[in-house]
């Protein structure tokens, strides 16, 4: 397989006679490939794609995308490659044969920026059009439903880094708009949420910035009743992106990473340039009871930036907590941070590698302690849905052997012996999250199912999904989807076994 997938590379490279003059196009005007991830998909697509290989048996479903995918509206673009409206992908897989659709999602932002043709708000990175005036006050920052896709209960969501989650139809991913979930009293849900992998519970949480930063958190059970629902007052500000869960407890990790709210306030800077990194201040763990009745546990912990999380679990009275962590943002944040300057085209910033790492909860001594699990550039970390908030022994993610923030590879990690497998796709091509789906004939082994990840190919300017053998990563692909255009960045995706 690892000849076939080179041969189809091959194919793409010197055979698609238009690409390539895009291609070289792009490369006389200095702008770097990989610039095509913040680039607009202008069209709505429903087609077939061309399989190359054969699709496993066994692997049948849906496979979800969510990313921001438009960045340009009018004579105005987004300052970074991290915001954009949100555009659900759909792959939908049966008896070897797929279809493909895409589509924006109508939040009320999309909508009233459609009809004028222009860009009116403003988003994380980027201010409204307007100067300090029209920024002026408390920054309102409304929904692009551009981060996470999830399925629950015949609903497909999207969430974004504020506002309530979209709820979408998951098969014609038509748009019915936007749900509270509990009482209402959280509204700026984070994109992330937890899934109790043994009683089904789904555990959301969210920031409130203020005086004082608060959290709230819901769970809510299988059968959608909400089952705990509290609010609490956290020792410091700090930017979260995803968080912990065990079986008993929510674990929010505040990383050094502040907010100055007044530069926000009069309208000089957007949420992320008013954010500062402060690594001398060190992580705090903020460990909260299911329940939310008793006080929070709060534990100081070794600096590392964290956008994502492995998994967590209980061993007795410790907590083990798996993320990839960075040294610092430095691909982030600042102004030649590789997701602002590759939307000019220059690769940018990005030298502190994302590396697997763990800590090790004490909680009756209220102590953290890091070890790093591997050297290896990585990022989007997952694990095999079933071991959710439980013990895990493996766990994949994407990998940077060219880049160490745009990733060709895909990896994996067994977390007892340290070992991995790869498979680097090339260095003219960037994938991103890899999402697990669980071979039917055994659903709870970690190793038995597929990996499935979105790629684009510089080379053709194209992008496809390549399904690699989970327990064989570096045979490469058995099976790689061509679709016939550019995908700009998916961030997350979402397997719905059918």
């Amino acid at each position: 397989m690892l000849s076939l997938h080179k041969e189809i590379l091959k194919t793409n490279l010197y055979f698609g006679m238009e690409s390539k003059l895009v291609i070289a196009e792009k490369t006389n005007s200095g702008a770097d490939w990989r610039a095509l991830l913040g680039k607009t998909l202008e069209e709505e697509h429903h087609y077939q794609p061309v399989i190359q290989g054969a699709i496993p048996k066994g692997l049948n479903g849906v496979l979800y995308r969510n990313g921001p995918g438009r960045f340009e509206r009018g004579n105005k673009s987004k300052n970074s490659l991290l915001d954009g409206d949100g555009l659900i992908q759909a792959f939908h897989i049966l008896d070897g044969k797929v279809s493909y659709q895409n589509r924006y999602v109508r939040t009320e932002k999309f909508l009233e920026e459609e009809k004028a043709g222009n860009f009116l708000n403003e988003t994380w990175t980027t201010r409204a059009p307007g100067g300090f005036l029209k920024n002026l006050g408390a920054p309102d920052i409304k929904s692009q439903a551009g981060i996470v896709p999830h399925y629950r209960n015949g609903k497909l969501y999207a969430f974004d880094e504020v506002d309530y989650p979209y709820v979408l139809d998951g098969e014609t991913l038509e748009t019915y708009g936007p749900e509270k979930i509990g009482s209402g009293a959280l509204k700026n849900f984070k994109a992330h949420t937890k899934i109790d992998a043994k009683n089904g519970d789904w555990v959301l949480f969210g920031t409130e910035f203020g005086r004082v930063m608060k959290a709230h958190v819901i769970i809510q059970g299988g059968n959608g009743s909400i089952k705990s629902q509290f609010c609490v007052d956290l020792p410091r500000s700090a930017y979260m992106h995803d968080f912990f869960v065990t079986e008993n407890y929510v674990i929010l990790n505040l990383q050094p990473a502040g907010l100055n709210l007044l530069p926000m306030m009069i309208g000089a800077k957007s949420f992320v340039e008013a954010l500062k990194w402060e690594p001398n201040k060190g992580n705090l763990l903020v460990l909260l009871n299911k329940n939310g009745s008793e006080e929070p546990i709060i534990i100081e912990a070794p600096t590392a930036w964290m956008w994502h999380s492995y998994n967590a679990y209980e061993v007795k009275d410790k907590i083990i907590a798996d993320f990839i962590g960075y040294e610092e943002p430095d691909h982030f944040l600042g102004n030649e941070a590789a997701f602002k300057t590759i939307m000019k085209g220059n690769i940018g910033t990005s030298n502190s590698k994302g590396r697997p790492r763990r800590y090790e909860i004490d909680i009756a001594r209220k102590t953290a302690t890091e070890t790093i699990l591997s050297n290896q550039s990585c990022e989007f970390p997952i694990i095999h849905p079933a071991n959710g908030s439980y013990v895990h022994s493996k766990g994949y993610a994407s990998m940077g052997t060219h880049n160490n923030i745009f990733h060709s590879a895909v990896t994996s990690l067994d977390f007892s012996s340290g070992a991995t497998d790869s498979f680097d796709f090339g260095d003219h091509i960037h994938v991103g999250e890899a999402i697990f789906a669980a071979d039917p004939a055994h659903p709870t082994d970690e190793s038995r199912g597929w990996l499935m990840t979105v790629g684009l190919d510089g080379n053709t300017g194209n992008s496809f999904l390549a399904i690699l053998d989970a327990s064989a990563l570096s045979n490469g692909p058995v099976a790689t989807l061509q679709l016939t255009h550019h995908t700009p960045l998916s961030f997350h995706g979402f397997w719905r076994a059918i």
